[in-house]
């Protein structure tokens, strides 16, 4: 009986060998979508980029991020539903960019946005929110041994949260010499739970420090330290870049996890083929100096 069953095993060993096949599947490349960014805010020009998306797999170096970029597209954008406005094309290292002087943000205007690019068509829409102010900011230390060990402390904002209910914000930093302002991994809030109460929330260090650097301390992640200037954006926005932001931002958390579920960013640019975001701040803006 025991000799039966080392026959059986062995059988089954090579029924199994026997169907096992190499299979390679080439799958086509897909089209590379355009992906648009661009902002408007009380009191700046408008900013646009277009770029096309490239694949996972593939390789980039400087001058094919470059290459990225469209650089034959027609802009305009109208204000209010008047004429449309030709945006001009500026090149900065590289990184083409769509503006105009011609006029800057306005509470209460609406920006029709439109991109005609190699025959396609894209479109959107945006308009700028009244700003809600943030009452105080608070510094409080960071806990466990970082405040005495590291210097970090901790940003507390305490906010008012006003009615009606169906507002959305974004926050926003930037720490002394840092050209760009910065977020955290969820940077967007809605007023669902807390309409209409006063909050407190931490104002988060944005997290460019700790993208792609193995060196960094992610236990640190959030902190400002002693010492720092830190310049808060707290940004009035619409559902529609809530809803861009809040499922960009799941997606990105979410990316190499084999177990996340799919997340579609919700792009508020029409167009087929056209991913992103046409979108305005209504911007509160403080500045604190930490001790």
């Amino acid at each position: 009986m025991k000799k039966r069953t080392w026959i059986y095993f062995l059988m089954a060993c090579f029924a199994v060998a026997s169907c096992e096949k190499n299979i390679d599947v080439d799958f086509p490349p897909g089209e590379s979508p355009y992906v648009i960014e661009g902002y408007i805010e009380e009191g700046q020009f408008p900013l646009v980029t277009i770029s096309r998306g490239i694949s996972f797999l593939s390789n980039i170096s400087p001058d094919n991020f470059r290459d990225l970029f469209v650089k034959n597209a027609t802009v305009t954008i109208r204000v209010d539903n008047g004429p449309p406005v030709l945006l001009s094309k500026l090149e900065l290292q590289g990184v083409v960019i769509y503006t105009t002087t011609a006029f800057t943000g306005n509470i209460g205007s609406s920006y029709e946005l439109m991109i005609e690019a190699d025959g396609k068509t894209f479109t959107g829409s945006t308009t700028i929110l009244p700003p809600q102010r943030i009452d105080s900011i608070s510094i409080e230390p960071a806990p466990g041994d970082r405040y005495e060990k590291d210097s970090l402390v901790r940003l507390v904002a305490h906010f008012n949260e006003p009615d009606p209910r169906g507002n959305y914000y974004r926050l926003l930093t930037r720490r002394n010499s840092d050209f760009f302002f910065d977020t955290g991994y969820n940077s967007v809030f809605d007023d669902l739970y807390w309409n209409g109460t006063n909050i407190e929330f931490t104002v988060t260090r944005g997290k460019s420090e700790f993208q792609n650097n193995d060196t960094a301390n992610f236990n640190n992640y959030g902190y400002f330290k002693r010492g720092d200037t830190v310049y808060v954006k707290w940004a009035s926005i619409d559902k529609a870049q809530y809803d861009f932001w809040n499922t960009f931002e799941a997606q990105s958390s979410s990316f190499g996890n084999p177990f996340a579920s799919t997340v579609i960013i919700k792009s508020n640019v029409k167009g087929k083929g056209s991913v992103g975001l046409w979108g305005s701040y209504g911007s509160f803006l403080d500045t604190l100096i930490i001790p």
